[in-house]
């Protein structure tokens, strides 16, 4: 395929966002499957390369200006490593190569935006790295799964049409045209963040020792999760929430009475008719949970508020007023509005307080995982790296068990309390069974 030196998309609003928080994230989010059989690397490289054209935007560079960013087509994609193969003595090694690569830097500018590698020792792994600023998880799921029916259609004839699709909208124009301009004007009156009032309680605050912690909820234990939170009234994400609450409370102890939020991300496809954007893109916003902690309260009573006050946040248009407050306070561009950013963070810096996050990444369905006779026995998504003081928990859902993720850098210092905070929150959801 050959590509004009004019071949530029917008760099939408949202993208400005996530390119804007670099600062505090390595913006970057990866699945990892594990199939059941051997996948064919050609086969799969080519796959990647096909993708690439499918979804134009992920075949660009970002590109900085001070008002009107974008993307720029690369004309190097037949060159640069967009696929790789690791074989490994075994599961260990594999898993130690994967974190790795895991935790590997990536810049929009000019790495790639998605990366697949394949990990082989006893089965093979597919782990697909997206940068966050070309795409949310929504997005890389349907890429994922993009990808996933491109080998297949590979397998099948042999042959596959490398015919560019023309660039759909990214944008939150999707979402926002079927809503009036005063249910708009509503959703931005509360669509403002609340105070930092606390955060993680960081031990070191360097950028370098990246590492991911990972934890599982098995399916039983997640089916026992579920029936808790239906006699309550509650959802799993909820039950989640009020264990987040709870180790928190613990290990940063904000003070009694005060409430203190952790932002819950929202995808905003639920919008949409089809459930589906028309191209992979960031379309995301936020709700802001309040809960203070009442000390020697028991699960249920956490649980209950909780629910109480993500039920309230859920009753009118949740993620719209967030998002519109973000694409409007982006709008100048990432680097005149950067610099009041930076400021932002900086203050966050010398406070140590920054609202956490817990961002549920969704489902991942196991029929859209299926490279041919290489099935996916296990998945999950991997959530951004946030540095101090930004803490971000993630949690994705397989065949019906949930998996934990929390990045982290200068991992030697922070290790022993990420540690002890999933260790809490596990040992709430286990004790519901």
């Amino acid at each position: 395929m050959s590509e004009t030196k004019s071949e530029r998309f917008p760099a939408r609003a949202m993208d400005r966002a996530e390119y804007m928080d670099r600062l505090i994230s390595d913006q970057q989010i990866h699945c990892v499957v594990t199939l059941g059989d051997r996948v064919d690397p050609e086969r799969l490289a080519r796959a990647v390369r096909i993708t690439l054209d499918a979804e134009p935007v992920l075949g660009c560079r970002f590109v900085e200006r001070p008002w009107r960013p974008y993307w720029e087509r690369r004309h190097d994609l037949d060159e640069v490593t967009l696929f790789s193969l690791e074989e490994g003595s075994g599961s260990g090694e594999a898993m130690r190569s994967l974190m790795s690569f895991v935790t590997t830097p990536s810049d929009p500018r000019s790495d790639p935006l998605v990366q697949v590698r394949l990990f082989r020792s006893e089965r093979d792994t597919v782990c697909v790295k997206i940068d966050h600023v070309a795409a949310d998880t929504g997005g890389l799921k349907e890429y994922v799964y993009l990808l996933s029916d491109t080998y297949r259609r590979l397998a099948g004839d042999g042959s596959c049409a490398r015919t560019p699709r023309k660039l759909a909208d990214r944008s939150l124009r999707q979402v926002l045209e079927q809503f009036g301009i005063a249910e708009k004007a509503k959703a931005m009156l509360s669509g403002s963040p609340p105070a930092q009032r606390w955060g993680f309680p960081w031990r070191g605050a360097s950028h370098d020792g990246r590492e991911f912690a990972v934890r599982r909820l098995t399916v039983d234990r997640l089916t026992a999760v579920k029936e808790y939170g239906k006699g309550k009234g509650a959802t799993v994400n909820d039950c989640v929430l009020a264990a987040y609450y709870r180790a928190l409370f613990e290990l940063a102890g904000p003070e009694p009475g005060v409430g203190v939020t952790i932002n819950v991300p929202i995808d905003l496809r639920r919008y949409r008719a089809s459930g589906r954007a028309e191209a992979v893109c960031n379309l995301s916003g936020q709700l802001y949970p309040v809960v203070d902690r009442l000390p020697g309260e028991e699960f249920g009573g956490t649980l209950a508020r909780v629910r109480d006050s993500m039920d309230a946040l859920k009753s009118s248009m949740p993620g719209i007023g967030s998002a519109m407050t973000v694409a409007a306070s982006v709008s100048p561009g990432p680097f005149v509005t950067g610099r009041v950013y930076s400021r932002v963070v900086a203050g966050e810096l010398r406070s140590g307080r920054c609202n956490p996050y817990l961002s549920n990444l969704g489902i991942l369905e196991p029929g859209r995982l299926d490279f041919v006779d290489a099935g996916a026995v296990d998945a999950y998504l991997v959530s951004p790296l946030m540095f101090a003081p930004g803490f971000l928990l993630g949690i994705s859902t397989f065949a019906d068990a949930m998996t934990l993720t929390v990045g982290y850098a200068d991992a030697d210092a922070n290790r022993p309390v990420v540690e002890r905070f999933l260790d809490l929150v596990l040992a709430d959801l286990v004790s519901l069974a």
